[in-house]
């Protein structure tokens, strides 16, 4: 069997490809959390001016303590609110990295198939046992792969119930 140039260039470039892509999910779910940190910085930091000109136009110290009770109170829903945010976020950036994983282990599973076939095809005679052997086996590893895949997928959208209020999205 002989190889040419494109035998490994192909691979090797699908390989770079699947990287810049990985790199490109990545640094998007970053951008998105770096958005919200600094819209959610950007908030509180109006909500504290706001909070420094009240206090600095009070005339009575009844107003003070109201104002500087208000301003220490916390505000749990938008914590709340805001860890949701980046939760989905991050789950957002996890399932797309997880899509591109799973896309290409059935991509380097196709691959495997049809460099076995093509080893198998020159195998010696009498030697359709070991073929049938090999090929059962790696049914079974895909099979096994496939069912951990959904048994996980199942297991965080239990852990990830309470998180998201129970709404479950679809796969």
């Amino acid at each position: 069997m002989s190889f040419n140039t494109q035998d490994f260039a192909a691979p090797a470039k699908a390989q770079v490809e699947t990287a810049l892509r990985a790199a490109t999910i990545a640094s998007d779910g970053f951008a998105k959390l770096f958005e919200l940190q600094s819209k959610t910085a950007r908030a509180v930091f109006d909500q504290f001016t706001g909070t420094l000109h009240a206090a600095a136009s009070v005339k009575d110290p009844a107003e003070l303590r109201t104002i500087a009770t208000k301003a220490m109170q916390p505000d749990f829903e938008k914590v709340q609110s805001y860890a949701r945010v980046v939760y989905e976020q991050i789950a957002a950036t996890q399932a797309e990295l997880t899509s591109l994983v799973e896309g290409q282990l059935t991509e380097f599973n196709k691959q495997i198939v049809v460099a076995m076939d093509g080893a198998l095809k020159s195998a010696p005679a009498g030697s359709d046992v070991f073929v049938s052997a090999i090929k059962t086996a790696m049914s079974s590893a895909n099979q096994a792969y496939e069912a951990s895949v959904h048994t996980l997928k199942e297991a965080g959208s239990t852990f990830t119930a309470p998180v998201t209020g129970g709404k479950r999205k679809a796969a």
